[in-house]
């Protein structure tokens, strides 16, 4: 039987990868997002679209329900709007509510907590410092949680060209500036991260290879 794969974030350019890259593997999406009708892969039989708002905990719980895993390619939708603590919050009560909770694969940003001082210092001043502090607060709320199985996913900086199919994981926590890595290459990551469990309740930073 398939796996289902509840994804927040589904249409989105880094959830997007990860949702084709997820089927072509055989995994069944529950794609959550917030305008059904505008999401192209509504007709695909391995996709059952869920209407729903991260913010809003009834929809999430409700999302949450009967699936295997969990993975957010959230973002803030702008540099004024920022729903990544809420979001994660409501994903993490969720999914400790349920008798079996799913593995929670969750995106987050590097430069959190402790992870490249240098990076950190760039995002705060090109995109504002609280839009970083609200990365970080749901950073820390995913590896806080005790009761669900969870994987913090810092990537490197983001783009758009064409993936390699690989990427390399960063050893060292405090590396001063990390090789982009493109959003394919990323849900590549998750991608094995569905099935590798060797990265549980730890934050992993991720570059280009």
């Amino acid at each position: 039987m398939k796996k289902i794969v509840l994804v927040f974030g589904a249409n989105g350019n880094l959830g997007s990868h990860f949702v084709n890259q997820a089927l072509t593997a055989g995994y069944k999406i529950r794609a959550f997002v917030r305008s059904p009708e505008m999401y192209s892969l509504s007709h695909n039989v391995n996709v059952e679209v869920f209407k729903g708002d991260a913010t809003n905990y009834d929809d999430v719980e409700k999302a949450v329900l009967g699936v295997d895993i969990v993975v957010s390619c959230l973002g803030n939708p702008s540099k004024k709007v920022f729903i990544m603590e809420e979001a994660y919050d409501n994903i993490m009560l969720a999914a400790s509510s349920q008798p079996n909770p799913p593995r929670c694969l969750m995106i987050s940003s590097i430069g959190a907590n402790g992870s490249s001082w240098f990076v950190r210092f760039l995002l705060q001043l090109f995109n504002g410092k609280e839009g970083f502090t609200d990365y970080e607060k749901a950073d820390k709320r995913v590896l806080d949680e005790k009761d669900v199985p969870c994987v913090v996913i810092r990537p490197a900086g983001l783009t758009d060209k064409k993936g390699k199919g690989k990427y390399r994981v960063i050893p060292n926590p405090t590396v001063f500036f990390p090789k982009f890595i493109t959003r394919s290459d990323v849900a590549k990551f998750f991608v094995d991260c569905l099935t590798d469990t060797s990265f549980d309740s730890k934050a992993v930073m991720i570059q280009g290879a």
